[in-house]
């Protein structure tokens, strides 16, 4: 760990010109500084760095943040990698916290644990290359499959022979103890029996694929057996152990980090050959999920990388399965998906062998289909006689799977997409996807916070939503559904100038051209009013604390949208989407209704939302006027009071707003 001191220290001395200089040549434009973006191809540049906000900003892509986010991006730098490195750069020694005799053991078994499987790859290549059973059995297999030696020796393969202790016993005779070898599953020791208590080898007779972590230790292995009478089990892997996760690890990804950032894209397969057989035919930016099913951890590491994926499996039923599953978990940690199955009767190790690196590149190029036509082409055709049930799951699979995309641009341009596959209305569709996202997030987050129960799991979202929604008196009702509105213009139109006002603020003499943004936050301001709806509220400091007045472009939408509050999020999805109306759109006349008249619709906003305020206030004064007893006269007389300035605030608003009539 390093302490926060010093993170303090090294963030104060940081240029972020000088950082991004050192990989990037920026060239200065007025206060700023310009240069192609590193994260993408481009020829004019859009990438900026602002030396006086610490900041850089690609116009292109998108990608933005500070020099350690750069760091971490641009060089694939953990966090504390990221510190490092500019520790050293900027003189400033970094020591990590004082570990305690406990920490220190932990570490030094890790290590243990790392020595002794960089032991055993080791002994796995010799046993392969240098004797007679590893040359005849492993390497012969190794070729006939179209292997190069220099390929084998790239990604360590090697041989455990049909011996079922030698590996054991020449570890242990190196010095290697027994009790790492059998954490590490490389050994194992019976159970029972009359050979309790005997160690052996876990792997013999099979051909070794070492499994390294992406900073190419290696963390566990993989071994097949080549005869199938010599075991059913035709892969056999090491278990979980302190330093192997397999949720954590993609089989290739040390061969192909360099490959997968240069190219922007990572091909997934299934298998250790498929792999092995594509990098050896030039296609490096590949990995695998040996064989499991893809984990949340996995795609969040392929992230570091590219924020492009493109999966390959094989073209049967199992295949097109495994991609169906894949799709969504991509989409929901915002990555572009695209699928390309390979033709029958091959799996992408033969077909890579059966091809040049040319002919692989093409056919990669032209067979990839975006996830929505892939998922609409699949699941079709699996609809017989126009089965109303059928198309109807194909329908809410596809609708789910657009309901993961959190950027509302891209998100909208699916729904346009898959609407017209479908042959539906954009509108209904949209619903549909809105309705899943809510209810996506709402039991995420109720999962996460522990509230929900097995029986509210298990009943209607409807119902559900219902029950755990609080009662609310309808002027509460109403005064939500205002602030809504405000909210949604302020997220859409922020930037936007009114020019034909007939009154600027309400209760203001003056007239100016203000931007939606500065006439809602001073319409507010004037009568001492602040948004009542707590994730409506985070969303209005955060816009004039973050955006300030920019216009609402899907970048804008995206940072609620995206937002890891999720009351913030559900709040942003719902009056975002495509179906939301704004209550002073409903009474526009209709020759109005091709575009939004801001200088109309956004003062008689404010009219509605104060007068909602003004209405819940005096609601509520009513019913606890209404609960005193006869021996609270003063209380009374206090609150009739209120009344009946509110009352007058009222009908003062009414004149100043006439324009809202």
């Amino acid at each position: 760990m390093i302490d926060q001191a010093t993170i303090a220290r090294i963030r104060d001395a940081i240029d972020i010109v000088q950082v991004i200089g050192d990989f990037v040549p920026l060239k200065r434009q007025g206060s700023d500084y310009v240069a192609c973006c590193p994260f993408h191809q481009e020829k004019t540049p859009s990438f900026h760095v602002s030396p006086s906000r610490q900041y850089f900003n690609c116009f292109g892509c998108h990608e933005k943040g500070n020099a350690i986010s750069f760091l971490m991006k641009h060089q694939q730098m953990t966090y504390v990698e990221a510190l490092k490195w500019l520790g050293n750069k900027y003189g400033i020694e970094v020591n990590d916290v004082q570990e305690s005799y406990e920490d220190i053991q932990k570490k030094n078994h890790r290590d243990a644990l790392l020595i002794v499987n960089e032991y055993a790859g080791k002994a796995f290549s010799e046993a392969l290359f240098n004797t007679e059973e590893g040359k005849a059995v492993g390497l012969s297999y190794f070729r006939e499959r179209g292997f190069t030696d220099q390929t084998i020796k790239e990604f360590g393969l090697g041989y455990a022979d049909r011996e079922k202790d030698s590996f054991t016993r020449q570890a242990i005779a190196s010095g290697y103890k027994k009790e790492l070898l059998l954490e590490l599953g490389l050994s194992v020791q019976k159970q029972d029996g009359p050979y309790t208590g005997e160690v052996s080898d876990k792997f013999h007779e099979r051909v070794m694929f070492p499994i390294r972590s992406v900073n190419g230790k290696i963390v566990a292995f993989g071994g097949r057996i080549l005869s199938a009478e010599k075991s059913p089990v035709k892969y056999m892997n090491s278990p979980e152990s302190e330093i192997y996760q397999k949720k954590r690890v993609l089989y290739g990804l040390y061969e192909a980090r360099n490959a997968i950032s240069q190219s922007k894209n990572c091909y997934l397969v299934e298998g250790y050959t498929d792999v092995i057989s594509m990098h050896q035919a030039g296609i490096e930016n590949v990995v695998a999920s040996c064989g499991t099913a893809l984990t949340e951890e996995q795609v969040l590491l392929l992230k570091r990388f590219t924020q492009k994926i493109t999966i390959i499996y094989d073209g049967d039923k199992a295949g097109i399965n495994a991609a169906l599953k894949g799709i969504n978990m991509f989409l929901q940690k915002g990555m572009n998906v695209k699928v390309v199955l390979i033709p029958d009767n091959d799996d992408p190790d033969s077909f890579a062998r059966k091809h040049t690196k040319e002919e692989l590149e093409d056919f990669l190029d032209k067979a990839q289909e975006d996830f929505i036509v892939y998922q609409y082409r699949t699941l079709s055709a699996n609809i017989t006689g126009g089965d109303p049930y059928e198309e109807g799951k194909m329908i809410n699979e596809i609708a789910l799977s657009v309901s993961m995309i959190d950027d509302a641009g891209i998100r909208s341009a699916y729904i346009n997409k898959a609407a017209e596959l479908l042959g539906i209305g954009k509108d209904n569709f949209s619903e549909k996807v809105t309705s899943l996202r809510q209810e996506r997030i709402s039991q995420a987050s109720q999962y996460k916070s522990g509230q929900r129960s097995y029986v509210a799991a298990r009943e209607p979202s409807a119902y559900r939503a219902a029950q755990d929604k609080p009662q609310k008196t309808k002027a509460e009702e109403e005064l939500g559904k205002s602030e809504q509105d405000i909210i949604f213009l302020l997220i859409k139109y922020g930037r936007n100038i009114l020019h034909n006002l007939k009154n600027a603020y309400v209760g203001a003499e003056k007239t100016y051209e203000p931007s939606v943004a500065e006439y809602i936050r001073e319409s507010l301001k004037v009568d001492g009013l602040e948004i009542s709806d707590p994730a409506l509220k985070k969303i209005y400091d955060i816009y004039f604390e973050k955006v300030g007045a920019a216009d609402g472009t899907p970048e804008v939408e995206r940072l609620f949208t995206g937002s890891l509050d999720q009351d913030v999020s559900t709040q942003a999805i719902e009056i975002l989407s495509p179906s939301y109306q704004l209550r002073s759109e409903a009474i526009q006349k209709e020759e109005d209704k091709r575009h939004i008249n801001l200088d109309a619709i956004l003062p008689r906003t404010i009219y509605v939302y104060k007068s909602k305020v003004i209405n819940s206030r005096l609601e509520t004064l009513r019913t606890t006027l209404l609960s005193l007893g006869e021996d609270q006269e003063e209380q009374k007389l206090k609150l009739t009071r209120q009344l009946q300035q509110l009352s007058m605030v009222k009908s003062r608003l009414l004149r100043e707003a006439k324009f809202a009539k």
